[in-house]
């Protein structure tokens, strides 16, 4: 059931996510098509400009080339094969590649978002994709929760002891008390039905404690809330197991 649940919130999760990568991904083809054309036109030998314009041209294909290829890099991380064997994990990585996922999302709602992360960030041991998950839906539900003119911020910090935490804060109405009680139970959610099935919240803590941390959280109404995910490096884990 467990297992279930989790397939469940990340479909869920990379099903709300298509709308918005496919549309953040046709900007960039769009102007790689409109450059490559551009730079047929661009190639007249009895025009003086043509080298720059040529130049110029080609290097706007090279990044947007590299930014569909980063979308489509981070959408495989979260939709692709699960894999079932315990690496070492970057957790600064996840977070910056489930931004990307989140970005046009962010952009439509008009909510910002910052990623930081301590340099280093101490490695956890664990299924990437699983806790790829968990960051994706916490980041995700941030997001979906601040209004327009909003805040998302997430920070990925070494904790006191041997632990990572990663934090996601918003700004948007926080949590009513009914609604504490209820989280982090299957379709329980704080959004409206079209909004997601409320699997996210459950499923980032069955990852968490399944790594033998913890998902816990702060919410003030009207003030937005703070989820964290708290999980052990490697060498921790590695000696409790």
């Amino acid at each position: 059931m467990r297992e279930r649940l989790l397939e469940a919130a990340r479909l869920s999760t990379v099903g709300r996510l298509l709308p918005s990568v496919a549309h953040e991904m046709s900007t960039p083809l769009a102007a790689i098509a409109l450059r490559a054309e551009s730079l047929e036109h661009a190639l007249d030998p009895e025009r003086s400009s043509s080298t720059e314009k040529t130049r110029r041209y080609l290097q706007a294909i090279g990044d947007e080339t590299r930014r569909v290829r980063d979308l489509l890099a981070a959408l495989r991380e979260f939709a692709g094969h699960l894999d079932t064997d315990s690496t070492s994990v970057d957790l600064a990585q996840l977070c910056r590649a489930a931004g990307r996922l989140v970005h046009h999302e962010a952009m439509r709602g008009q909510v910002e978002v910052s990623i930081e992360a301590d340099d280093p960030l101490e490695a956890v041991r664990g299924q990437r994709a699983r806790l790829g998950q968990a960051v994706l839906c916490l980041l995700l539900n941030a997001v979906q929760a601040s209004p327009a003119g909003g805040r998302v911020r997430l920070e990925a910090r070494n904790g006191p002891g041997s632990d990572v935490l990663v934090c996601v804060r918003d700004e948007g109405e926080g949590l009513a008390e009914d609604a504490r009680e209820r989280l982090c139970q299957p379709f329980a959610s704080g959004r409206t039905p079209d909004r997601g099935l409320g699997l996210g919240l459950m499923a980032a803590r069955i990852v968490a404690e399944a790594h033998g941390g913890s998902l816990t959280w702060e919410s003030t109404p009207g003030r937005g809330s703070c989820f964290t995910l708290q999980v052990p490096v490697a060498g921790r884990r590695e000696e409790t197991d």
